[in-house]
């Protein structure tokens, strides 16, 4: 029996019910406090923020204008941002092998545990995989492809908006350039590639001028958040993050893709499957390299998959490996809806992969119920701040006034008078004396404990601090 065939209509069909799906699947998890501090930045727009680029700030400003401040708004843009890219892996299977191969690369794009992952919370990833695939698409055909004028500058543009969501998006367009410099010298020669180089310049110039006024803040964040936090190499680092890896694509398809790789005569002969392998490997590369002196997150490596997923998808039909398929897809839908609902597979403390989602709300709702009109706001920490503003009704301003790590939050503190302020403060441990300090007054009024079957127990403090004027 073959494997199915999908027509393009048939495919966006198809990534449109997923989506109406993830949406309401969306809505009954609550906001994380990363999504809530993102949110944050779409109501102050900038060219660039301590942490990362704009651009999941820009897309969520677009989405809750037009849909309001809502949890499904946030969402969108994930939801939209993962259909994309992976109809875009559907389309660079379909230009490089059949409708078949396309069809099985759809597939296997949909049913990624990292996708289950990618279509639910909105981060600074979720553009990146979308412009990431766009660059990956546009990029092959400029390259090993039929070199159109069109091709180059739309690679220029995907790759600009790449690095305008997240910094490791640096790693594309350095595959791409070790792939011409193996294959395709000439190409250094034609005012395509730098007219795409020029596209890419310009449109992340708006987040390069922002560091270069800003003291190269966010590029100097960044570069530590992944350097080096050892002298020595960790072998336990490495194959912890070489674990998670069966997380992120599934057991047997991660032990597909490596049969795969290793026969690199069958990839190395053709320039679109070099291409695409680059794209994959290099990255990898740099990835395992930098787990062996730190702490690697899961999500870094997530978009280089889409590189290897067209690859997977011809090497599967080619050999007619439909019985493995099946095993493979219901092994990735198992670990999906782990991560979807993981109470049904038993995940709970510190396994379950919500924990983070439950919690906060139990304590902004406590907050809501002792705040008084004339009240200020105040957390801990960016991340209750944000939810506390989220969650909130009126969307109400909230400070940090206690010593946190360095949020845009600093900067959009600096000149309050504390000490002359008077209301509510969300933290979660007890700091009392400091907040004494701060505003003069400090009384612990309430401590909430979020407790819920399956999820760790999760403790906060509400004070009401500064005197009333």
């Amino acid at each position: 029996m073959k494997f199915p065939v999908l027509t393009i209509g048939q495919s966006v069909v198809l990534v449109l019910l997923v989506c109406w799906l993830q949406l309401r699947f969306n809505v009954t998890l609550p906001i994380s406090g990363d999504e809530a501090y993102y949110w944050v930045w779409a109501k102050t727009l900038q060219m660039g923020y301590h942490d990362h680029p704009p651009g999941i700030a820009v897309l969520m400003a677009s989405s809750t204008a037009l849909f309001g401040d809502t949890v499904t708004a946030v969402r969108l843009v994930a939801v939209l941002c993962m259909a994309g890219a992976v109809l875009y892996v559907s389309l660079i299977a379909r230009d490089l092998f059949d409708a078949r191969t396309a069809t099985l690369a759809l597939l296997l794009a949909l049913v990624l545990p990292v996708t289950a992952a990618g279509f639910t919370l909105a981060t600074p990833d979720s553009p990146l995989v979308l412009f990431w695939a766009a660059g990956l698409c546009h990029g092959r055909r400029a390259v090993s492809g039929e070199g159109r004028w069109r091709d180059f500058l739309l690679a220029g543009l995907a790759i600009g908006l790449a690095l305008a969501s997240k910094y490791t998006a640096l790693l594309l367009p350095a595959a791409i350039i070790a792939f011409v410099l193996l294959r395709r010298r000439d190409l250094l020669k034609s005012p395509r590639t730098w007219a795409a180089m020029l596209m890419a310049a310009a449109v992340f110039s708006p987040v390069l001028w922002w560091n270069l006024t800003h003291g190269m803040e966010s590029f100097a964040f960044q570069y530590q958040h992944g350097a080096a936090k050892r002298s020595l190499p960790q072998l336990g680092s490495l194959l912890e993050f070489i674990g998670g890896q069966f997380l992120l694509l599934s057991p047997l398809l991660l032990v597909l893709l490596g049969v795969r790789v290793a026969r690199w005569r069958e990839w190395w002969g053709d320039d679109s499957r070099t291409y695409l392998m680059l794209c994959f490997l290099l990255p990898l590369l740099v990835f395992l390299e930098k787990a062996l002196f730190a702490k690697m997150q899961l999500n870094w490596a997530a978009p280089i998959y889409l590189s290897v997923v067209p690859l997977l998808a011809d090497f599967i039909v080619s050999r007619g490996l439909k019985r493995t398929t099946i095993a493979a897809i219901v092994v990735a839908l198992a670990l999906g809806a782990a991560f979807r609902w993981p109470l049904a597979f038993g995940l709970t403390g510190k396994l379950n992969p919500q924990n983070r989602l439950h919690g906060p709300d139990v304590a902004v709702a406590a907050v809501q119920a002792l705040r008084q009109p004339d009240d200020a706001l105040f957390a801990d920490h960016l991340q209750r701040a944000s939810l506390l503003r989220f969650l909130l009704p009126d969307h109400p301003r909230v400070a940090i006034p206690v010593n946190s790590r360095f949020s845009e939050y600093t900067r959009w503190d600096a000149g309050l008078d504390f000490h002359t302020m008077h209301g509510l403060y969300l933290g979660e441990s007890d700091r009392l004396d400091e907040l004494r300090q701060v505003f003069g007054t400090a009384e612990l009024v309430q401590e909430v404990v979020a407790s819920k079957r399956g999820f760790r127990t999760e403790r906060y403090f509400i004070y009401r601090v500064g005197a009333e004027r």
